[in-house]
């Protein structure tokens, strides 16, 4: 199986960009950009741009951001996309989430824990996304809110002998997926981009059927928790633990929990591992002191599984990764990551850390 490999990053430019905006610290408004030049199996060669924009609303403590990505590749696919995270009303309320429109070509390796590592089939699916969480914060840190999402899934283009083409799975030709949720958010964190103490605690109830406009019926329970400890004068240890659990039977193979990817066990393909339920941790030993230039050491293990009955199949990662510094100030992180699974590696480059 070929892996992701990023050819050429204009690095002339985004040290230019860092170096103007931080002449201008009076702004209040700093924006960091930068071109990408990229090649990868599933998309050949692709041009993009990508960055981050940061401010403080009135009276707020905090630092909002707002990202910003756009790629077209060779094969035609269309990726664009905006995570925000928003401080409003002096800091009483927070709303984060994504907006964005995807053309893609996606890898598929089935369900659950059977299929062999090297089983593998492609689909092209295009669709909006809107992911959009608002927090009314209480007391030491609490917040609690609404959260609502949308991706109106068009599946165009199928691996002939694959099994999506079977129709036996749910979602395999597309639909709408719609929902809303209540979320409990708890966070002392002393930098909400790269943190040296405190931790956060997320949990989330949410519901997809044809009130909340979905194709689909089925609702959803997660946790998601991080903790942060300073070891040295620029060491830190970050650790977290996530669970997803799915009840229902009406999940789209789009929806189910995923292991892989740029934020749960870099090393594995995105989806690599796919079930109604997860489980994870993973850890990660931060460095900085090396002018902008920093390191990272990380290592996890995580299971997908459909019953609580069925054995548990642990998938472990570890890797190494370079951060450099594009604000200083705020410390938001340009991050490469090398990850290495079980028969399986990748690169990853993003802004901010992954988690």
């Amino acid at each position: 199986m070929k892996k992701y490999v990023l050819q050429l990053l204009l690095l002339t430019t985004l040290l230019n960009v860092v170096n103007a905006q931080e002449k201008r610290d009076s702004n209040k408004v700093k924006v960091v950009g930068l071109p990408l030049f990229f090649y990868s199996p599933d998309t050949r060669f692709g041009i993009g741009a990508g960055g981050i924009a940061t401010f403080r609303t009135p009276l707020s403590p905090q630092a909002s951001s707002v990202t910003f990505s756009f790629a077209y590749t060779q094969r035609k696919q269309l990726l664009a996309w905006f995570p925000y995270q928003l401080y409003l009303g002096k800091g009483k309320y927070l709303t984060y989430g994504e907006v964005g429109w995807y053309r893609y070509q996606y890898q598929f390796f089935g369900i659950g824990n059977e299929y062999a590592d090297d089983y593998l089939e492609k689909y092209t699916a295009q669709y909006p996304r809107v992911r959009f969480t608002f927090l009314r914060n209480l007391k030491k840190g609490h917040a609690l809110g609404l959260r609502l999402a949308l991706d109106d899934v068009k599946i165009v283009n199928y691996d002939s002998s694959g099994l999506l083409l079977q129709k036996s799975i749910r979602g395999w030709d597309g639909g709408r997926s719609a929902g809303a949720g209540l979320v409990w958010w708890r966070d002392t964190r002393d930098n909400r981009f790269y943190p040296g103490k405190g931790s956060y605690l997320e949990t989330s109830f949410y519901l997809e059927d044809q009130f909340t406009g979905s194709n689909f019926q089925f609702s959803r329970a997660s946790l998601d928790v991080g903790k942060f400890f300073t070891l040295g004068k620029k060491t830190i240890l970050a650790v977290q633990a996530m669970g997803t659990f799915t009840l229902g039977t009406d999940v789209p193979f789009f929806n189910l929990a995923q292991l892989g990817g740029p934020r749960r066990l870099r090393g594995y393909f995105e989806g690599k591992y796919r079930d109604k339920h997860l489980l994870l941790t993973q850890a990660e030993l931060r460095q900085e002191g090396f002018g902008r230039f920093g390191g990272v050491l990380f290592l996890g293990t995580g299971a997908v599984f459909g019953t609580p009955e069925e054995s548990i199949k642990w998938r472990p990662n570890g890797g190494l990764g370079i951060r450099y510094q594009l604000d200083k100030k705020q410390k938001i992180n340009l991050r490469a990551d090398y990850g290495f699974g079980v028969k399986s590696q990748g690169f990853y480059l993003t802004f901010g850390e992954s988690f």
